[in-house]
Formats: structure tokens, C-alpha cells, sequence
């Protein structure tokens, strides 16, 4: 893939994101009929590989690219899971993980 197809590449995904893109009736049309949502081109658009200047395609490699990302992520979210972040004006000034009954009787209490 060249330079210039991956700079494209990018654009159309930050326009993805930011939810830039607008459907014909023709395409709102095929995706009643074929069961795709907004969020699915979207996820095409953002995380797809780009055929040529007008198409895009979720290949079997990028999709596993970021099912492995998102189960990284879920990983870490499990790992997490009760730790707290003390933020001072940005700075991180301390992180722990909260004794459980603690962290109930914060969460009841919050502001």
C-alpha cells in the first residue's frame, strides 16, 4: 500500500469517527436489506483496508488485528477492576486498588 492511499485511508477514518459520512437512499436502502447499522460502517471505515480510492473491506486480518486489541482491553478492564486513580490538576499523584467494602461505601456516597 502506498503513502498516499494510507494518508486517504486515514482521513476516511477520522471522517468515520467523527460520524462525517452521509448515506444515499440507495445505501441506506441495501443496508436495511442486508442488516448492516451505521456503527457497522462506521467500524468498517475506521478499521478496514482501503481496495482503492472508493472502497474499503474488513479483511480477515484486520478484523483479528482488532478482536485481539479489544480482548487486550477487556483483559486489562478485568485486571483493573476496583483500582482507583488520586488526580491532582492533572498530575497523578497516587493509584491503588480499593478494598472492596471500601469502594461500596465510596460509590454510595459520591457526589
Amino acid at each position: 500500500m502506498s503513502r498516499a492511499v494510507n494518508h486517504i485511508s486515514i482521513e476516511k477514518r477520522e471522517a468515520a469517527e467523527m460520524s462525517d459520512v452521509t448515506y444515499s437512499i440507495h445505501a441506506e436502502r441495501r443496508m436495511r436489506q442486508r442488516g448492516l447499522r451505521e456503527r457497522d460502517i462506521a467500524l468498517l471505515l475506521a478499521y478496514g483496508t482501503q481496495l482503492d480510492e472508493a472502497s474499503i473491506v474488513l479483511s480477515n486480518k484486520d478484523a483479528a488485528r482488532e478482536i485481539e486489541r479489544r480482548k487486550t482491553e477487556i483483559q486489562a478492564l478485568e485486571r483493573l477492576r476496583g483500582c482507583q486513580v488520586v488526580l491532582g490538576k492533572k498530575l497523578v499523584i497516587t493509584c491503588y486498588h480499593s478494598r472492596p467494602h471500601k469502594l461500596k461505601k465510596k460509590l454510595r456516597h459520591r457526589h
